[in-house]
């Protein structure tokens, strides 16, 4: 098998294809027969595209062998029907479809601009070329660009000089008669004086340049750069340290840890174990998103820095810090009058500030522009913008003095909006000698639209034996369209050991009908896996012949009802037997259809409990550490958790549980994340979670979907939890979706859950 012979049997699934469509457009009648070459079509569809150089020589046989029956299929039924006599009237020309630009984006690499168009719908394919025209912000054409693909990425030749650009973009179409155009601009971006860091003193090994902003809370979020001076190849052996009035710093892609008031950073790695940060001879890395806690970004948050043990140079902000050895602090150090201290409130209002007109919106919503009047005042190096009255994280902004007249400008893409509506308030001040005056611009309301193609998700539970208590059987196609994720519950096992799944004991839908229905569902493009344990999904796996039972049964069921993923909800008494071969079988099964169908869904619905402490048993423990590199979403039970919740980021030491979801989603998550329940006592972390941080992007939040659906944390005000997801935003963390509890409760509850949150991630 080699390239060509896939090529060859793509191309030959799309004649068959074809041949399929034509055949269904000419013979309506024939629904029966039709229906049932569109579910083969489906799977072939399927497997072809899982097939590639290392695919197995028995899987592409297989394919070629069902191509070919469905190929006959097709074929016979072409040749059973007669050909219908063709429309007398000619065909109606389809209407013009004009089509539609969404932005022009424009950025500067190494002085150098590039451009690309996004989001463009053009259906008929009626755009010819596109010219790109990069300008001066005066409107002073520098270079021109024409390209026929107008999803290209253009860069231009020029080098620029410090200034203003922008780039006008021309889109010719094929109208009704004759060529029509369309004229669209960009961005504004603004190429900067370059700003020379003198060389490092003396014999310095290497620099560091922290660069740090306010966090939400009390402390700072920072990126830091490593830059070698020398011929030595550290690789990954390396240990960067320094004084810090910081109580403690995390990164889930750095190892750190602190001994007094010294801070010690080493290379990491992240939660697949892979190593990151290798600094060659004379090498450079970056780490972004580190967090401080008990240390404002404005003071001295790190001195007297060093490379495995020797003084470097150190760059805080701009300014260099001198390294080497503790200066005898002075007595009284002297206040600069010219720089006084300039605070801003977490939340807004300012008492006292200065109101202005400051900012609108510009033509393309993409910048906040504004002109303010501020005679013989200096504009401080310090400012804030707040997001729906709280202040945010780092935000360029640019203030240009022109005479008395300060310009302002805020770009929107760098705004941390959530979806839906935000405010958007900026304050700033102004400084005479040692007087400070705030002030705070007019109040925006910008929009955030869904971009309609999120890869955020909505997963819900559906009962498969007729539902829960009041709650009643829901067909499974008439799961909303919302629930992209469907998990059909449960397997489970009489015996402890056999895993067994029955659609019918539901005694609304035969076996046949179910397989049906989960085609059809898939063919509209929702995801059905199907979920093992549950209340009666308890496993007793003790030995290797019981793992082959458990494994090739879970196996045989999701082959036969041909579901495309597989969720995890066992309970502890699983592990009573010890994990290994339970885990072992479980990651088998995945690795199984991963070869198969890259896209194979590997989902878990672990109980807090079994997150926070080995004292609830280790099964999930040793699941989630085996194969946290194959999950694909994991959606923690924030729910039935009383008496195991976390503790708080604010130091109070008071454990949070579900019972107080509006406070417990976004602690419970953050902790998650961070890899520990938080700093309870002293400022210190409490107990580390086991199971080490959770990448936000495999990371949903389960909910129940009403009163009723579970014991605890179980509520019908859905702005509890609209407002916990926000809160959950606005700390920084962008979590993959919601799971919900379940599927007919959310009908019982006339569908709640799901209007309520779909919105925020849809």
């Amino acid at each position: 098998m080699n390239t060509l012979e896939i090529q060859n049997i793509k191309s030959h699934f799309s004649n068959v294809l074809n041949h399929y469509n034509n055949l269904k457009r000419k013979f309506v009648n024939a629904s029966d027969e039709l229906e049932s070459l569109n579910i083969q079509l489906i799977e072939l569809k399927n497997k072809i595209n899982s097939l590639n150089m290392e695919s197995s020589i028995i899987y592409f046989f297989e394919v070629k062998e069902l191509l070919s029956s469905v190929e006959k299929n097709i074929f016979d039924l072409d040749l059973d029907i007669e050909t219908p006599e063709p429309p007398i009237d000619p065909p109606v020309e389809p209407e013009v479809i004009i089509p539609t630009i969404g932005n022009i984006e424009l950025t500067i690499t190494d002085k150098k601009a590039s451009v690309n168009t996004k989001a463009i719908s053009d259906s008929q394919n009626r755009i010819t070329q596109v010219t790109y025209y990069l300008k001066t912000s005066v409107r002073n054409t520098i270079e021109q660009k024409t390209t026929t693909n107008p999803n290209e990425t253009i860069t231009f030749a020029a080098i620029l000089t410090p200034g203003d650009y922008i780039v006008e973009a021309i889109f010719s179409y094929r109208g009704t008669q004759s060529l029509e155009q369309i004229i669209k601009s960009s961005n504004l971006v603004t190429v900067k004086e370059d700003i020379i860091i003198p060389p490092p003193t003396g014999d310095k090994v290497a620099t560091l340049k922290l660069s740090s902003t306010q966090s939400w809370g009390n402390g700072f979020s920072a990126s830091l750069e490593l830059i070698s001076h020398t011929s030595e190849n550290y690789a990954g052996n390396w240990e960067l340290s320094f004084d810090s009035p910081a109580t403690g710093i995390s990164q889930w892609q750095i190892n750190a840890s602190k001994t007094g008031n010294r801070i010690s950073i080493t290379s990491g790695a992240d939660w697949s174990g892979t190593p990151h940060f290798n600094l060659g001879p004379n090498g450079n890395f970056t780490i972004d998103g580190i967090n401080g806690n008990g240390a404002p970004f404005d003071k001295k948050i790190a001195s007297n820095a060093t490379l495995n043990g020797k003084p470097i140079t150190l760059i805080i902000n701009g300014e260099t810090i001198e390294g080497g050895e503790n200066p005898e602090p002075p007595i009284d150090p002297p206040v600069d009058p010219e720089i006084p201290t300039v605070n801003f409130p977490e939340r807004l209002p300012l008492i006292g500030a200065t109101d202005v007109d400051a900012i609108y919106l510009n033509g393309d919503n993409t910048q906040l522009l504004g002109t303010v009047s501020i005679p013989s005042l200096n504009i401080h190096s310090e400012y804030a913008v707040y997001i729906n009255g709280f202040k945010s994280f780092t935000t360029p902004v640019e203030f240009t003095r022109r005479s008395s007249m300060v310009n302002v400008s805020l770009a929107v893409a760098s705004l941390s909006l959530l979806t839906g509506n935000n405010t958007v308030q900026l304050v700033f001040a102004g400084t005479n000698n040692s007087i400070v005056t705030y002030y705070q611009t007019n109040t925006l309301t910008i929009k955030k639209e869904s971009s309609g193609n999120s890869k955020k998700t909505l997963v819900g539970y559906w009962s498969s034996w007729g539902g829960n208590g009041p709650t009643a059987y829901v067909d499974l196609e008439a799961t909303p369209i919302e629930y992209d994720t469907i998990v059909v519950s449960f397997i489970e096992a009489p015996d402890h050991l056999t895993p067994v799944f029955d659609p019918e004991a539901s005694k609304q839908v035969t076996k046949a009908q179910f397989k049906e229905k989960v085609a059809r569902m898939k063919a509209k493009g929702h995801n059905v896996i199907i979920a093992i344990g549950g209340q009666n999904g308890v496993f007793h796996i003790g030995s290797e012949s019981d793992k082959q039972i458990f494994k090739n049964g879970v196996i045989n069921i999701i082959e036969e009802y041909g579901f495309n993923g597989f969720d995890i909800d066992l309970e502890g008494q699983s592990a009573q037997n010890g994990t290994t071969y339970v885990v072992d079988a479980i990651k088998e099964i995945i690795e199984y259809f991963r070869a198969k169908d890259p896209n194979f869904i590997y989902s878990m619905a672990p109980e807090v409990a079994y997150l926070i402490s080995t004292g609830f048993g280790s099964l999930y423990i040793d699941l989630i550490k085996k194969t946290k590199h194959l999950i694909t979403t994991i959606h923690p039970q924030y729910y039935n958790a009383p008496g195991t919740g976390v503790y708080p980021f604010d130091g109070s030491g008071v454990a949070i549980d579900c019972k107080n979801q509006a406070r417990f989603i976004p602690e419970f998550t953050e902790a998650l994340i961070k890899g520990h329940d938080g700093p309870a006592w002293g400022g210190e972390y409490a107990q580390l979670f086991p199971i080490g941080p959770i990448p936000q992007e495999i990371l949903a939040i389960g909910l129940p979907s009403g009163v009723g659906a579970a014991g605890t944390g179980a509520i019908n005000d859905m702005n509890v939890f609209v407002d916990a997801w926000r809160e959950v935003q606005r700390r920084g963390y962008d979590v993959k979706g919601f799971m919900t509890w379940s599927i007919d409760w959310d009908k019982y509850h006339n569908w709640q859950f799901k209007n309520a949150l779909a919105p925020l991630i849809k």
